[in-house]
């Protein structure tokens, strides 16, 4: 499959489900998943959204832990990635099929197709690629760039400095908490506000 492109070309708008993905690695290995959060946007709310501690299958970095706070007594009996990522996509589609009928609720024609994002999307779709030994089934585009191209005069684009200026929660280094706010910030980049 082709990547996405780092800023989304599509005609997306208030009703596009928005899905935000964010991973947590263990160590400097790649495809070191520890914890990967989900988080489904809609029409600017969170609808849906889900936590998975992981085996990375490798050591921990101390290093590491201290970004992000998981320990291998966390994840002791997690399975690896490539386990649980049925039950992941499995996730996303529920979720995501209650967005679409929703939107049909509100006199859509047809739901819009969900735009996948992550902060820094390279960084987790080369963790979670090489966790599952295979490609993403979908597209990820980049949040870092969403926000470039609409707050150009933003300092950094970090995903703490972008939320901060969003005033989007954030506890960073939490998988959940930073999918939602990678969801947030582009549903906020879409919306134009």
């Amino acid at each position: 499959m082709p990547r996405a492109p780092r800023v989304p070309e599509l005609p997306a708008g208030r009703a596009t489900p928005i899905v935000g993905i964010d991973v947590e690695t263990a160590c400097p290995s790649h495809g070191a998943v520890c914890s990967i959060g989900v988080s489904i946007v809609h029409r600017g709310a969170v609808v849906r959204e889900r936590q998975w501690y992981l085996d990375p299958g490798t050591r921990f970095d101390p290093r590491f832990i201290a970004i992000h706070g998981i320990r291998p007594e966390d994840v002791a009996g997690a399975p690896r990635l490539g386990h649980a990522w049925a039950e992941v996509e499995g996730f996303m589609r529920e979720a995501l099929g209650a967005t679409r009928e929703a939107a049909l609720f509100d006199d859509a024609v047809d739901a819009p197709t969900p735009l996948f994002v992550a902060h820094n999307a390279q960084f987790d779709r080369m963790q979670i690629e090489r966790a599952l030994g295979n490609p993403l089934p979908f597209r990820l585009a980049c949040t870092v760039a969403m926000s470039r191209r609409t707050f150009p005069k933003l300092e950094r684009h970090n995903l703490a400095s972008v939320a901060s200026h969003l005033r989007i929660a954030l506890k960073h280094h939490d998988a959940l908490s930073d999918a939602r706010a990678s969801a947030l910030i582009a549903y906020r980049c879409i919306a134009g506000d």
